[in-house]
């Protein structure tokens, strides 16, 4: 009996060579960088779930957060996967709609097979004033400009390089309100140890506004509220304001004086 096996896209395939590079010399660098710095900007969220779409289960961003529950969406099962794993595509998630408190896009965009529907997925699962944070490579770098001129489509340089701004703009027109970009990471893009730490002190110096650094941390709230639906009440009948008929009526005896009878003399 001949054995089917899902056939590798595309897309699975850049996300699995991501994943082998975040195992480098330069990808571990990068990896810790982002890790350091996202930590300053989940800490200030609160809620009960959180849903990560990212390279890999394996080189998650997002465990610092506050948060009670804490989920990653991974394209595809395999044996020994951890309790918190969900098996969805990016751009079809098995989630209700909002029912998330906090997504984190690690680089997500830059290899999904449809930046737009990911986006907009993200969006539908975040409750209203959700939050939202995207991780991904930023073009006008030193690292965008390697990508420009490397031959060998290898990874991180054969994804999609999305401007911040670019990001930013598609954000708005889903209703979210970008809160903060910044740029970090001026390490050179060659995967020698020798050369990786030559320009980390760039960061110390520059300011995060300044789009240079290797990759960007936008953040955004989600800015759609959710229609409060009213309760149905029974109608019921007026309730008359003042004493009943019958105490009326006493009352209007009493303040009257009694009639008396004339007696008529024969």
């Amino acid at each position: 009996m001949q054995k089917l096996t899902k056939p590798v896209t595309l897309n699975s395939s850049k996300q699995i060579d991501l994943e082998l590079w975040f195992q480098t010399a330069l990808g571990r660098n990068l990896l810790a960088n982002q890790r350091e710095l996202i930590t300053s900007v989940i800490k200030s969220y609160f809620g009960v779930f959180q849903v990560e779409i990212g390279v890999s289960h394996r080189v998650p961003v997002g465990n610092a957060s506050n948060i009670a529950h804490k989920y990653f969406v991974i394209p595809e099962w395999s044996a020994d996967l951890p309790a918190n794993i969900l098996v969805s595509e990016s751009d079809e998630l098995s989630l209700d709609s909002g029912s998330v408190d906090l997504v984190i896009l690690h680089h997500s965009l830059d290899f999904a097979k449809d930046p737009h529907q990911t986006l907009r997925e993200a969006s539908r699962v975040l409750k209203s004033t959700g939050h939202l944070v995207i991780l991904g490579f930023n073009p006008t770098s030193l690292w965008g400009i390697r990508k420009l001129f490397n031959r060998r489509k290898l990874a991180p340089w054969n994804n999609r390089f999305i401007s911040g701004n670019r990001l930013s703009d598609w954000l708005n027109l889903l209703h979210f309100q970008v809160s903060d970009i910044e740029y970090h990471y001026y390490g050179l893009p060659f995967n020698r140890f020798s050369m990786l730490k030559q320009f980390l002190w760039l960061d110390n110096i520059l300011n995060p506004k300044v789009p240079l650094g290797a990759y960007y941390i936008l953040s955004a709230q989600k800015q759609t509220y959710s229609r409060i639906q009213n309760k149905q009440r029974w109608k019921q009948p007026a309730k008359a304001v003042g004493l009943s008929l019958s105490s009326s009526r006493n009352i209007y005896n009493i303040s009257q004086k009694p009639k008396t009878k004339k007696n008529i003399i024969d």
